[in-house]
């Protein structure tokens, strides 16, 4: 018997639940027990969400599936303050983002790695260059520093990130971009920093200030 929970949900977004035997149509789907553990891990609200960017997302109807619904709670989950500030836009993020192929993507790595973590990463590394201002959990200053200097090699712009930089994160900061300055012809390193870097110019050179007093 379908938790009432559930099929109040699926009412809500005209969801047809089909048996667990059929293979769903668009607007249907056979996943009641992933929607009743989502709702009893993180609340109706929660789950109502994940519904909305599966039923009522451009073009998603036809990908209500258990690996889409744990993956999008995962990402709401990562997201909660965009979700918090501005619910419309997150909304709007999904009707753009190419869930689809995603989906046969994390499909091609079944019995390597789970789906739904598989989904959920390609899902929030989309999220993250769609959103430049998605803060979500942040990485660690070492893994920010571990990726900057990466960048930095390879002439890309800089991991952006929502969290502050700490005084060494600076210095370290700096002294990269004292490195790559150090690298390009002359008049080159203004270009480059408005091209590639990710920081604004007042922002470097206050790095590389302090780097330069740091000796």
């Amino acid at each position: 018997m379908t938790d009432p929970r559930v099929k109040a949900l699926c009412d809500e977004f005209d969801v047809e639940i089909v048996d667990r035997h059929k293979y769903p149509e668009p607007g249907q789907t056979r996943a009641v027990v992933t929607i009743r553990r989502i709702i009893d891990r993180h609340g109706e609200p929660h789950a109502r969400m994940v519904l909305c960017i599966l039923a009522e997302g451009r073009g998603n109807q036809a990908l209500i599936d258990e690996v889409s619904l744990w993956a999008i709670s995962d990402l709401v989950l990562a997201c909660a303050d965009l979700v918090e500030a501005d619910a419309t836009a997150f909304l709007e993020m999904f009707d753009k983002m190419p869930l689809g192929p995603l989906m046969a993507i994390a499909n091609e790595l079944r019995s390597i790695v789970p789906q739904r973590h598989a989904l959920a990463g390609m899902l929030y590394l989309q999220a993250r260059r769609m959103r430049e201002s998605l803060t979500g959990r942040q990485a660690g200053p070492a893994a920010i520093r571990r990726a900057n200097e990466s960048e930095v090699e390879k002439g890309r712009p800089l991991f952006k990130h929502g969290a502050r930089l700490s005084a060494a994160e600076k210095l370290a900061l700096g002294r990269e971009l004292l490195a790559k300055k150090g690298e390009l012809p002359w008049g080159h390193f203004g270009p480059w920093l408005r091209e590639q870097s990710g920081i604004s110019e007042n922002t470097a050179h206050r790095y590389m200030r302090a780097a330069r007093a740091a000796g």
